[in-house]
């Protein structure tokens, strides 16, 4: 075509001479180069860090090819002349630009005038497959070890690159496919974190620009199992002599004890010792004001993270059993004369305090029990001429404050009151209790009180021609107590109260579990317990456990109760509905006039 287009122009100007007539005079401009075939121009459109190429092809050796950026540029951004031989050239290009879009190009060929600039569109720059998600592995480790992602499905010279974030602002490691290989590329990517998130992954084929990025999570480092319950014991003693033992565990592991679940520094903690399964941790527990309250306990088997915490509560502190008030004697004497308050049955070591009211702060006097006694005393100055009442607690070595206890005293009076000495007690089961008084004078009359202050007696008695009373009645204890009893002498008054502590009703012995037998057969309600080298008169009766308040039931629908006959030492119960499997049985007697023994446990077998 070039060369027609030559042949052309040669007989346009002999056709001018011919006949006769030159043009006018005037600037003679050279004729247009036939411009390239959109189809015979490629582009390469490179990576960043590569040139890119134009190559133009059909051309003839001296042709010049021009590349522009646009359609107007004055100056071309690259150019190339044919070299003898050859039917084409290649155009050098800095960077066309990630994107796709279009250039222009012209051919100029000797002789002739610059084409007009054809315009061709160029693809965006190649981009890299990237990875599938099932391809990469991420080991999140616990211990301070570098964690690792692995990618496979990957070529020799592909480079792969961890992310942060799917921006690609911050980079956590990379690498390059040295050889083929099926385990695939192992990235480095230090320490990802003890808690659970997500990386991106991207890939750079050669040649090509990386991939996008592909997200792909990761499960949390490895945690330690954390502890059960009934593995956390917790002795919440008085004071700050606390423990909390944690078992079945290893040697090395690390049990920490949080007083909340939001503390990030624990109150204690401990390391479970070589050829140890357990671990003990003296601390102060935090309580509430009721002295219960929760601890939070975790433990960490290294290389492992800590575990999740468990919550487990505790007990308060151990409180000292209030006193009875029949082991309180107040004695209000005259004016000039210091009253004084005696507390029986006490341990070496209590301590004692006195309160005026049921909520007063201060008290009217302390002691603490000597190490050769039992007996408190505490010298008051003056309660006062009118009766009234104080409050009185203990505290053990083992145990907090009791309970306020209050008690009643009397007035101060100056009647001629009985000797201690010569007051007897029979405090028996049942109501058939007495108090004898001696030392009297016919016609003296007794009287028993429950209580210092208490307005009518719990009984009377006259005394006879022996100088002696006997006052039946029913004592306000069956344990430890006091009585508080007067005289009145006739046409006199009444006597001031002299208390008197009395002993518990006595208490049976315990079967032995030997003089019990439970025959446990196969027949529905002929089951029976045996009990032998008992005393006429004494009551059985069968338990189900060491805490019930009612015997069992026969097949009868009767409780399981029988009393030794006269003449008799042993007693069965029968028609019982034993557990076939076999169990246990709770066994009592009772004796007259004495109270319920303890549970004596016996096991039986099965039918």
């Amino acid at each position: 075509m070039l060369k027609r287009t030559k042949k052309l122009a040669s007989a346009g100007l002999l056709s001018c001479i011919v006949f006769g007539s030159l043009l006018p005079a005037g600037p003679v401009h050279a004729a247009a180069s036939a411009p390239p075939a959109p189809s015979s121009i490629r582009v390469d459109n490179r990576p960043a860090g590569t040139s890119d190429l134009v190559t133009v092809s059909g051309l003839s050796a001296g042709d010049e090819v021009k590349v522009y950026a646009d359609g107007g540029a004055a100056s071309p951004i690259g150019s190339s002349t044919v070299s003898s031989g050859y039917s084409s050239t290649t155009v050098t290009v800095d960077q066309l630009g990630v994107l796709g879009g279009h250039i222009y190009v012209t051919v100029t060929q000797p002789s002739y005038s610059e084409s007009r600039r054809i315009v061709k569109s160029f693809a965006e720059e190649p981009l890299s497959v990237p990875p599938a998600v099932t391809s990469i592995r991420i080991t999140n480790r616990s211990g301070g070890a570098n964690d690792q992602v692995t990618v496979r499905g990957l070529h020799v010279g592909d480079v792969v690159k961890v992310y942060k974030d799917a921006s690609k602002t911050k980079l956590l490691g990379s690498s390059t496919v040295a050889s083929s290989t099926t385990d695939g590329t192992v990235i480095s990517v230090g320490q990802l974190g003890a808690e659970e998130g997500v990386i991106y992954v991207a890939v750079t084929e050669p040649g090509k620009r990386e991939s996008r990025t592909v997200e792909k999570g990761y499960d949390a480092e490895p945690r330690t199992g954390k502890p059960q319950i009934d593995q956390i014991r917790v002795n919440n003693e008085r004071g700050s002599n606390d423990h909390v033992i944690v078992s079945q565990l290893q040697p090395g592991d690390i049990v920490k004890v949080y007083a909340s679940n939001r503390d990030s520094s624990p109150v204690a903690q401990a390391i479970v010792a070589s050829g140890a399964s357990s671990v003990e941790i003296p601390m102060a527990l935090p309580s509430t004001g009721d002295g219960q309250g929760s601890i939070y306990v975790t433990v960490t088997a290294p290389p492992l993270l800590e575990s999740e915490r468990i919550s487990k509560r505790y007990n308060p502190e151990p409180v000292t059993p209030a006193l009875a008030p029949g082991m309180i004697v107040v004695t209000n004497e005259q004016e000039g004369t210091s009253d004084h308050i005696e507390i029986f049955g006490l341990s070496a070591g209590d301590i004692v305090k006195v309160y005026p009211t049921a909520d007063a702060t201060y008290t009217l006097g302390t002691t603490t029990v000597t190490s050769d006694s039992s007996l408190a005393v505490i010298k008051i100055g003056q309660l006062g001429k009118q009766a009234g009442y104080v409050y009185v607690t203990v505290t053990s070595a083992s145990g907090r404050e009791s309970s306020r206890t209050v008690k009643s005293y009397a007035a101060e009076q100056a009647g001629l009151a009985p000797s201690r000495s010569d007051i007897e007690i029979r405090n028996v089961a049942g109501p058939n209790d007495t108090v004898t008084v001696i030392g009297l004078q016919p016609g003296d009359i007794v009287k028993v009180y429950a209580e210092e202050a208490a307005a009518a007696p719990i009984g009377t008695a006259i005394a006879d021609g022996t100088a002696s009373a006997v006052v039946y009645t029913a004592l306000p204890e069956t344990g430890y107590g006091t009585v508080y009893v007067t005289v009145t002498r006739s046409q006199g008054e009444e006597s001031s109260r002299t208390p008197k502590i009395y002993a518990a009703e006595p208490l049976t012995l315990p079967l032995s579990p030997n003089n019990i037998n439970v025959k446990n057969v196969t027949d529905q309600n002929v089951d029976e317990v045996t009990i032998t080298n008992l005393k006429p008169g004494d009551t059985v009766k069968l338990y189900e456990d060491a805490f019930s308040t009612q015997p069992i039931q026969t097949a009868w629908g009767s409780e399981a109760v029988a009393t030794v006959p006269e003449g008799s030492s042993v007693v069965t119960i029968k028609r019982l509905q034993l557990n076939s499997a076999g169990g246990k049985l709770y066994v009592t007697v009772t004796s007259p006039e004495r109270r319920e023994s303890s549970r004596v446990l016996k096991a039986y077998e099965a039918e």
